[in-house]
């Protein structure tokens, strides 16, 4: 048993040796080698060796060092909050100023990272900021592609009124023509301003 234990240790410290720096992992992602509570057994070891770092409970990270800062940089709020829906098996997609924020409509770091999620309501601390999972129908999110769900979702954050032209073009010169393509199939049958959103984009791109 103990062989064993060694030798699923040694694959686990292998994938993430192997990984890139800054990448985060949860326990499921290492299901395949063994299971959880070995999992977690592991990551606490080599967190505590100061091999990875501990992001929060049941979330940890290869560390990422930024030689000009002299330290060791952690990871986004946005990839511990997909850090932890996968974790889950949730499906989620940014709202509110995460959303502006990633598709730089607004260039402020939010201080709240609120997400629609397949799950239920949860909310974490991390660090000085927080993650907010907000439950939303399944089908709000598998309807369509993670970037058509994160623009709707921006548009939402904005509002209708404040979706002018500087805002179709500011979205349009982030997307390429078969992404503006994709929402506009996409979003045919959505609300009539995002439809019309999605019209404007295609002008703008010249599609």
């Amino acid at each position: 048993m103990r062989k064993v234990l060694l030798s699923t240790a040694r694959e686990i410290e292998q994938r993430i040796a192997e990984a890139e720096s800054g990448t985060v992992f949860v326990p499921s992602d290492f299901h395949d080698i063994a299971s959880v509570d070995n999992t977690n057994a592991v990551l606490s070891r080599m967190a505590r060796r100061g091999d990875i770092m501990r992001a929060m409970r049941g979330v940890y990270a290869k560390p990422k060092h930024v030689n000009a800062l002299g330290v060791d940089v952690p990871p986004s709020p946005d990839a511990i909050a997909h850090a932890i829906a996968r974790n889950n098996r949730w499906i989620i997609v940014p709202s509110g100023d995460a959303a502006l924020n990633r598709l730089g409509l607004d260039v402020q770091v939010p201080a709240v990272y609120e997400y629609v999620s397949s799950g239920p309501y949860k909310s974490y601390g991390y660090g000085r900021f927080k993650i907010v999972m907000k439950h939303r129908a399944n089908r709000d999110l598998l309807d369509c592609s993670p970037l058509t769900c994160l623009v709707i979702q921006a548009l939402k954050a904005l509002g209708k009124d404040a979706v002018d032209d500087q805002v179709v073009h500011r979205v349009a010169e982030r997307l390429s023509t078969d992404e503006i393509d994709t929402f506009y199939d996409e979003t045919r049958g959505s609300t009539a301003w995002i439809f019309e959103f999605a019209k404007k984009m295609r002008e703008a791109k010249g599609c």
